[in-house]
């Protein structure tokens, strides 16, 4: 990272911090647990990046996603991320 770089990050989170959010509507809890990160919002055009990794899982519960034909390995992905999406 470049010394211009830098300061202009410094810089940002220096204005960052004296902005003025008096005028902001308090949100309630419900409207904060409705809240999704940045690349959830617009999900047509978000493609998250897939990363290959090694897991071992029960026989039983490969066979059961495989049971249902062709797409076991994206069913999965689907529903680690159902639960990763409720756990937050």
């Amino acid at each position: 990272m470049t010394t211009t770089e830098k300061a202009r990050i410094a810089a940002e989170i220096k204005a960052f911090g004296n902005t003025d959010f008096s005028d902001s509507p308090e949100l309630s809890d419900e409207q904060l647990k409705q809240l999704k990160p940045s690349h959830y919002r617009n999900m047509a055009n978000y493609k998250p990046v897939k990363k290959t990794v090694n897991v071992r899982l029960d026989a039983d519960v490969i066979e059961w996603l495989q049971s249902a034909g062709k797409g076991y390995q994206t069913r999965m992905n689907a529903i680690l991320r159902e639960a990763m999406e409720k756990a937050v």
